[in-house]
């Protein structure tokens, strides 16, 4: 917080999948640790959250801090105001996360047949028939400025964005790594079951956590344990039963998301990620321009008929 220059708002997303072997004293702290330290908004995720505001209701900033949930159905954000409404806490805002999103998935494998425009107005008239009037942000696909306009005008209030900022100048991912999207087609991207969490989980094909072994090391990462386990720990001691030999080798199904996620392995995008190549431009040793953040947003706010302006190519020193 202490790093902010500008007039917006900060908002940190919270996984209530995020156990950390003690679930509700796991999510009270980091609730409470980032209301303490001033944060603007606190977005709910990867869960239902059924009992996450009852965990910080005696917090001085309960009331003041603005906190939405993540839902994929009027069926889920049902379920969540069924126990704010006991604490008269309502959400200030609830971002719909459609199938076409990247990570962890509010679907089954049968994502295909949702589409998040549905759900968005799902979502309204449900609110209509209970007189709220909480706003909607629509995310997942939003690739362009048109697609943003076209949710606006179907009733969202905003929408989340994410797959074209991963690859800005900006983003906290390697720059090797924001290649690999940038080269990455349809066929490269696929939704697996490879998460210990039991969601399905949108990524490219070629992350290094789907093929790496690695030995577990809960002690110092241990963010989805429950009980002292996790589905990912379970399948690799029998594996590794199997194979006492093959300790950094063990083949598995799931993934450790825990290290991998920490050494940037698992590369998770949304549907469209491969049109990626198409916001920039190619150089001449092969890689691509990496656009600002800045460039991004104003393309977001300012572009036209579905059109993505492409980031000024650098002038090379001997013309300047």
């Amino acid at each position: 917080m202490e790093r902010n220059r500008g007039d917006g708002m900060i908002f940190i997303n919270c996984m209530e999948k995020l156990t950390m072997n003690d679930a509700r004293a796991t999510l009270r702290t980091r609730l409470s640790a980032a209301m303490d330290a001033g944060i603007d908004g606190i977005t709910l995720a990867a869960g239902l959250h059924q009992n996450t505001l009852k965990l910080i209701e005696d917090h001085p900033r309960f009331r003041d801090v603005k906190i939405g949930i993540i839902v994929s159905s009027h069926r889920a954000l049902q379920i969540f105001l069924r126990r704010s409404a006991k604490l008269k806490r309502l959400p200030d805002y609830v971002v719909v996360e459609g199938p076409l999103a990247g990570g962890h998935l509010g679907f089954g494998l049968d994502w295909a047949n949702y589409d998040l425009r549905t759900i968005v107005k799902d979502v309204n008239r449900f609110q209509d028939k209970e007189g709220l009037s909480i706003p909607v942000i629509a995310g997942g696909g939003v690739f362009t400025g048109s697609d943003a306009v076209s949710f606006l005008e179907d009733g969202a209030s905003a929408v989340q964005v994410a797959t074209r900022f991963a690859v800005t100048k900006e983003s906290g991912l390697p720059d090797h790594v924001k290649q690999e999207y940038f080269k990455a087609t349809e066929d490269d991207i696929e939704v697996n079951m490879a998460s210990p969490t039991g969601y399905p989980m949108r990524m490219l094909k070629k992350s290094p956590a789907l093929w790496a072994g690695v030995q577990p090391s809960c002690e110092a990462f241990g963010y989805l344990l429950d009980n002292g386990t996790c589905p990912y720990l379970e399948e690799y001691y029998q594996e590794l039963a199997k194979h006492p030999d093959s300790r950094f080798m063990v083949k598995t199904k799931k993934v450790c998301l825990c290290t991998h996620m920490r050494n940037h392995y698992v590369w998770t995008c949304g549907h469209y990620a491969y049109r990626l190549k198409d916001t920039t431009y190619k150089l001449a040793d092969g890689s691509y321009l990496l656009p600002t953040a800045e460039h991004v947003f104003k393309d977001y706010q300012f572009s036209k008929d579905n059109q993505i302006a492409l980031p000024e190519l650098p002038v090379p020193p001997f013309a300047k």
